[in-house]
């Protein structure tokens, strides 16, 4: 599986189990759900109240306040005589319907003739709605009788009702209205049918447009219909209330004012002894100013005592019980929004789900790009995928909250939002265990080849590894012990493992103490490069001490070899500089990190050349530009390698530091111009330039070497052409 492909199934398992946990048809974790609702009460919130209300209500409520408890002269529970002069006063203003959201059960506690007079003015005016209720509203279906009132006393009279229960949410909050309410009514003879009962907002719609009073919206999979308005379901019994503002929203007028007219003696109006008569006033009264002309008039309670009180979506300011409002208000607010056909619609579900999707996609993506970003302060790239997420959350919000408040249309946040969340935890995830097994490939890859520190490096910087096959400027050391084959004629196979295993060891070691990189052993050939896979600017310099180590460590070993019985060793050691391949080759299923190129080719050659002038340490010319100025070297000779045309210029590293320098100085002046005199052919001066030069090392092998080939030149002279260049035959 792709890396890509990978990412991608980790996202969209994250995705998954996003709309797993969020969406309450499949999991019901209720935390969810009140984030979601908490949410919805916010978009409520920052669009506050309506313009248009109250100034273009069609609603007016009557409220049953304390002020006209203190206003008229009977005590509650008021004679039913008060709601049937409410109700002709009203029609007389020129109401359109009448609902009246108060239960009105058993007889009037005053006098029978009260409720023959409701009675009447029911039937007079035509444009009462009852207020009923059903016990036990959380269950759904219940059986009740062919003759059940509904808790109303005056429901006989034109069935004219409405069913005032509502249902809240799991927080407590009143968000949803139901248009009716279905039981199983159970018919005389025993068989039972589905009623359906509409709420009092819809009862009054009903008569409103003149319905029959029994009709209710019907009902599909995605919305109620009602007079052709298609009303958005919530769930899959319910609207969703489109508040137009909190608690007093709508316009409140007093039921005591409405009653007071010439034939009612308000309190108020006893003790001034004057007649007051806010309806009937012919300057100011109700009757007279249009006020109810074509409205519909809602009575209810305003007073806490009633218990007629809900939390609801919107508030009226930010403390704790701001969000009250009284039932009537909430019937008020849903009839309101019929009848401009202002509803609350929800995103689709499966819309959602692939919201979710996306996000959840777009998060992993983007805060894995970060992740992949080449930076040496891991800090910031987390910090900054933390700020993508922090956006994004925002984004979602704002949008939410934009799109509700301009087109009352819910885009759920909180599922979009934890589906961020889900994406950057995966990303985090999926990032943690992929950097685990990238330093454990890098420990595997890399603790045979290099130092553990550098090893640790990689790990905490895996930036500066390139797996791939790269060029880069390097510096490769191959060593070679002089004569191993015919040292492992005459010992022991156990005797030979113990003592090359030994040698090896010791050669590592160094390599790893010079951060060096181990390529292989062949046999008792070790290969080494620096430069990879971390970079490193002196490279070359790296190799040559660890060349000049490796010698010290061998001749102060010697010893102890000569004294425990094992032949002595000699080591040879080519160093070359240059552009090389670097990387992992091989095959699928085995692979080693290592370097290629002419640069390598040239270093093994090198140190082969050793044996021809009987050195230790054979450089080539790139790496001698490199160390000259930090080492102690001298020039050997211009040769031409196997399988090389090009002759190339070699030199001998001798040593490091200043107690080199001033040991070989006069050595290397008489030698190196010798070797300049030698070159122009001038016999007689390089002669003596050498001699002088090893009168200070009678046993320099390189001098010898030109010593020798100057007395054959004196009798064989080169051809015009000569250049100087010594033709390696051998590898």
């Amino acid at each position: 599986m792709s890396p890509v492909v990978r990412k991608i199934v980790v996202a969209l398992i994250a995705a998954l189990l996003t709309i797993v946990i969020t969406q309450e048809n499949i999991l019901k974790l209720g935390i969810f759900q009140r984030l979601e609702l908490a949410a919805l009460d916010y978009r409520f919130q920052v669009r506050g109240k309506h313009p248009s209300i109250p100034d273009s209500s069609d609603i007016i409520i009557v409220e049953v306040s304390d002020e006209s408890f203190k206003s008229l002269p009977s005590r509650w529970p008021w004679p039913r005589s008060y709601y049937a002069h409410l109700v002709r006063n009203l029609k007389a203003a020129g109401a359109k319907v009448v609902a009246i959201d108060i239960i009105l059960e058993g007889p009037d506690a005053y006098s029978r003739a009260n409720d023959d007079s409701l009675r009447a003015a029911i039937r007079e005016t035509g444009i009462v709605v009852l207020a009923g209720k059903l016990e036990a509203e959380h269950e759904r279906y219940q059986v009740i009788a062919q003759r059940e009132q509904f808790g109303n006393l005056f429901y006989p009279i034109d069935s004219a009702l409405g069913l005032v229960n509502i249902r809240n949410d799991a927080d407590g909050v009143y968000r949803r209205y139901s248009p009716y309410w279905e039981r199983v009514q159970q018919r005389d003879g025993g068989a039972t049918d589905t009623l359906r009962i509409p709420t009092l907002s819809f009862a009054v719609l009903n008569s409103c447009f003149g319905q029959q009073h029994d009709a209710v919206a019907s009902s599909d999979h995605d919305s109620f219909t009602y007079l052709g308005a298609v009303i958005p379901k919530y769930d899959p019994s319910s609207m969703l209330i489109n508040f137009y503002g909190p608690s007093g929203a709508f316009p409140r007028v007093k039921f005591a004012d409405v009653i007071d007219d010439a034939t009612l003696t308000t309190n108020e109006e006893a003790e001034l002894h004057e007649q007051i008569n806010t309806f009937s006033d012919p300057q100011y009264g109700y009757l007279h100013d249009d006020t109810f002309k074509g409205k519909i008039v809602l009575v209810g309670s305003t007073t806490p005592e009633d218990h007629d009180l809900f939390p609801v979506s919107v508030a009226q300011g930010s403390q704790h019980g701001d969000n009250l409002m009284y039932g009537v208000e909430i019937h008020a607010n849903v009839i309101q929004s019929v009848l401009r056909n202002e509803f609350i619609s929800r995103q689709p579900r499966i819309w959602e789900a692939l919201t979710i999707i996306l996000f959840a996609l777009l998060t992993f993506f983007l805060t894995s790009a970060i992740r992949g970003g080449r930076s040496r302060r891991h800090f910031m790239l987390e910090l900054l995928g933390v700020v993508l997420v922090v956006v994004e959350i925002v984004v979602i919000g704002g949008m939410s909250i934009f799109i509700f408040v301009n087109n009352s249309y819910i885009v759920p946040a909180i599922s979009p939002i934890t589906a961020v969340i889900a994406g950057y935890v995966a990303s985090t995830a999926y990032h943690y265990v992929a950097e685990r097994k990238q330093r454990l490939m890098i420990k595997g890859m890399f603790s045979t080849y290099v130092n553990p520190t550098v090893v640790d490096h990689l790990i905490a910087n895996p930036d500066k590894l390139t797996l791939g096959g790269e060029r880069k400027q390097l510096t490769v050391l191959f060593s070679d012990i002089e004569g191993f084959t015919a040292l492992a004629e005459h010992m022991q196979p156990e005797a030979l493992v113990s003592l090359l295993n030994d040698y090896l060891s010791r050669m590592a070691e160094i390599v790893f103490k010079h951060s060096g990189t181990l390529d292989k052993y062949e046999g008792d050939a070790v290969m080494a490069f620096w430069g990879a896979p971390v970079d490193q600017k002196d490279h070359a310099v790296r190799a040559c001490f660890c060349a000049l180590e490796m010698q010290r460590t061998l001749d102060a070993v010697r010893s102890n070899w000569k004294a425990g019985g094992p032949p002595q060793l000699t080591a040879r050691i080519g160093i070359n500089s240059g552009e090389m391949i670097v990387g992992n080759m091989g095959g699928k299923e085995k692979f080693d990190y290592t370097v290629i190129g002419d640069g390598v080719n040239i270093a093994s050659r090198l140190e082969g050349a050793n044996r021809f002038y009987r050195t230790a340490i054979m450089i080539g010319e790139s790496t001698h530009e490199l160390v000259k100025d930090v080492v102690v070297c001298r020039e050997l000779d211009f040769i031409t390698v196997h399988g090389r045309t090009m002759p190339l210029r070699t030199f001998e590293l001798i040593g490091a530091g200043d107690e080199s320098r001033k040991e070989w100085k006069e050595f290397l002046i008489l030698y190196h111009e010798g070797l300049r005199l030698y070159r122009s052919r001038l016999w007689n001066e390089a002669d003596q330039a050498f001699t002088e030069a090893l009168k200070l090392r009678p046993n320099d092998f390189p001098a010898q070497f030109h010593l020798e080939r100057i007395h054959h030149f004196r009798q064989f002279p080169p051809p015009d052409n000569w250049s100087g260049v010594v033709e390696m035959t051998m590898k």
